[in-house]
C-alpha cells in the first residue's frame, strides 16, 4: 500500500477517509467554523514522534456512559476526554471559555464513531495482500502501518467534526495494528499462528485465521528509521512560501525589537538572513530566492535570543507542516546545532519541552515593536493556524 515518488516513500492508507490526505495528513481547512481547544497549560503539541514498540499496551481506556469504550494514545485527546469539568477544568474553548461536560461527550461520541469504523475496516486499510504475506513481511508491514498512523494521529485543537471522526478512525487502526503485531512478533515462520487471539478487545469481531506457509526461518529485522524530509546536511525541506519565511526571520533585523529584548543586534542585512535560512532549510518546488551558501558558521549570539529563535523556528515548523510532515524535534535540532544560545540545553528534547513557553513571550515583543521588520513578521505569525494573536 505504498508508492515511491522521487525516492520518497509515500504511504497510501485511508484514501476514503474524509478530512485526511494520505501524504499531508489531517485536513483542517475549515477550522474557522468550529471551536478551537487548548489546555490551560498551553497549546496542544505533538508528543514523541516515533512510536514505542517496546511498551506492552501504550493506550488508555476511555469508556462512555453508554457502555461504549475505546483506547487512546494521542496525548491531547486524552487531555480532553479525561478532563474534569468540575473543580480542575483545564480545557478552554477559543482561549476563553472552559469546556462543558456536554460538549466533551459530544466530541467523544464523534471520536467513537470514527473509532468503530476504523476497527471494522482495519484489514481493508492495511491492504488485501497483507494476509498472504510471509510472517516477517507481515511484521514489517505492521510496523510501517503503525508508524504511519502514529505520525498522523495529532490533535492540534481544531474541534472539526470530520477531524475528530478521522482521528478516531486512525486511532482504531493503530490499536488494531498494534494488537496484530503483538500477536505475531514472538512467532517464527515455522510456528502456527493461533486461530483467535484476543488481546485488549475493543470491538468484538472475529479475527481471521492466519496460517503462513512454512519457509526457512529468517532473522527478525529491526524497523527502519522513520523517513524524514531532511538531506545529508541536516537541512529541512521547506515547501511553505519562502518569501514569507524570509519576512518572518527578518525580525532578527528589527532594531527596536532587539532593544526591547535587551540583546545586541546579531544581523545587519537581509543577505545575512538569507544565508542563515540557506543553512537551515532547503527549498523545494519553488523559486530559489536566497543564494546557496557554503558557510559553515556557527551563530554565536547573546543568550537572550533564545525566546525569539524559538518563536521563529516554531512558527516555521507550524507553517511548513501544512505541506510537509517533519517532526518538531528536527526543527529543535537545527536550533541546537546552529545557535549558541542553546548551548545550555543538554538535549533537543529539552528545547522542545520549553519551546512553546519561550515563543509565547517573544510574540509579545514582536507585537509591541513598531519596526518595519517586526510588523512584517507579525503578519506572517498571524497565519500560523494555532496562534491566537491580536490584530
Amino acid at each position: 500500500m505504498q508508492s515511491n515518488v522521487s525516492g520518497v516513500k509515500v504511504a497510501m492508507y485511508f484514501l476514503n477517509l474524509e478530512a485526511f490526505h494520505p501524504t499531508t495528513g489531517i485536513i483542517t481547512g475549515n477550522h474557522s467554523k468550529y471551536p478551537f481547544l487548548e489546555s490551560t497549560d498551553g497549546l496542544f503539541e505533538p508528543d514523541e514522534y516515533e512510536f514505542n514498540f517496546s511498551r506492552n499496551f501504550p493506550f488508555e481506556r476511555i469508556e462512555l456512559n453508554e457502555g461504549q469504550l475505546f483506547y487512546v494514545s494521542e496525548p491531547n485527546l486524552l487531555k480532553v476526554f479525561k478532563n474534569t469539568t468540575t473543580g480542575d477544568n483545564k480545557i478552554l474553548i477559543n482561549n476563553i471559555k472552559p469546556i462543558e461536560e456536554s460538549y466533551t461527550k459530544e466530541l467523544a461520541r464523534l471520536f467513537y464513531n470514527g473509532y468503530s469504523a476504523g476497527s471494522a475496516k482495519f484489514y481493508e486499510e492495511i491492504g488485501q495482500t497483507f494476509l498472504s504475506l510471509a510472517l516477517e513481511q507481515k511484521k514489517q508491514a505492521l510496523r510501517d502501518f503503525i508508524a504511519y498512523c502514529h505520525t498522523h494521529l495529532y490533535f492540534e485543537g481544531f474541534a472539526i467534526p470530520e477531524v475528530i471522526y478521522a482521528l478516531g478512525y486512525i486511532q482504531a487502526a493503530l490499536v488494531k495494528g498494534f494488537q496484530e503485531y503483538s500477536n505475531l512478533k514472538g512467532l517464527k515462520e515455522t510456528e502456527q499462528v493461533p486461530a483467535v487471539v484476543k488481546v485488549y478487545p475493543v470491538v468484538k469481531m472475529p479475527e481471521p485465521e492466519v496460517k503462513p506457509e512454512p519457509v526457512a526461518e529468517a532473522p527478525i529485522e529491526p524497523a527502519p528509521p522513520q523517513a524524514t524530509e531532511n538531506d545529508s546536511n541536516n537541512h529541512i525541506s521547506l515547501r511553505y512560501p519562502a518569501t514569507e519565511i524570509l519576512d518572518l526571520w527578518c525580525a532578527l533585523l528589527d532594531v527596536q525589537l532587539c532593544q526591547m529584548m535587551q540583546v545586541p543586534q546579531a544581523f545587519s542585512s537581509e543577505d545575512e538572513i538569507k544565508a542563515l535560512l540557506d543553512r537551515l532549510f532547503k527549498l523545494e518546488g519553488q523559486e530559489q530566492i536566497w543564494p546557496v551558501s557554503k558557510t559553515l558558521d556557527y551563530y554565536r549570539m547573546a543568550p537572550g535570543y533564545q525566546n525569539l529563535l524559538c518563536l521563529l523556528m516554531h512558527a516555521t515548523y507550524k507553517l511548513n507542516t501544512t505541506y510537509l510532515k517533519v517532526p518538531q524535534l528536527k526543527y529543535c535540532e537545527l536550533l541546537k546545532n546552529n545557535f549558541s544560545p542553546f548551548d545550555t540545553y543538554e538535549s533537543v528534547n529539552d528545547i522542545q519541552r520549553n519551546m512553546t513557553k519561550k515563543k509565547d513571550s517573544a510574540i509579545d515583543f514582536v507585537h509591541k515593536s513598531s519596526g518595519t521588520y517586526a510588523k512584517k513578521a507579525y503578519q506572517v505569525l498571524k497565519k500560523v493556524p494555532t496562534y491566537i494573536l491580536r490584530s
